[in-house]
């Protein structure tokens, strides 16, 4: 009986070194703090980067800009001339 005291005694000093201290559980915390602002960043700044280039993107083109030595073309404007107005036949006078 002695003997299995004295081993399971060795076998919970082994497994105590290897337990997580205050301390390691204090820079896992602190590590996983800074990784998920990190991420948080990051998803802001490609979400802004995906906004600017779709905006970018949908702008409709602008027409180039006219040389400062030239003028603006004037639109070309046609004028349809209206139609007669309709001629319903005069009736008749009756004798």
């Amino acid at each position: 009986m002695e003997d299995d005291w004295k081993e399971f005694a060795a076998r919970i000093d082994a497994t105590l070194a290897t337990l997580a201290t205050k301390a390691d559980v204090e820079a896992l915390r602190a590590d996983f703090a800074r990784w998920t602002l990190a991420t948080v960043i990051g998803l802001f700044i490609g979400f802004g980067g995906l906004f600017v280039g779709i905006t970018n993107t949908l702008k409709p083109a602008s027409p180039p800009a006219a040389q400062p030595g030239q003028q603006a073309q004037q639109p070309i404007v046609i004028y349809v001339p209206a139609a007669p107005p309709e001629q319903r036949p005069q009736p008749q006078p009756k004798k």
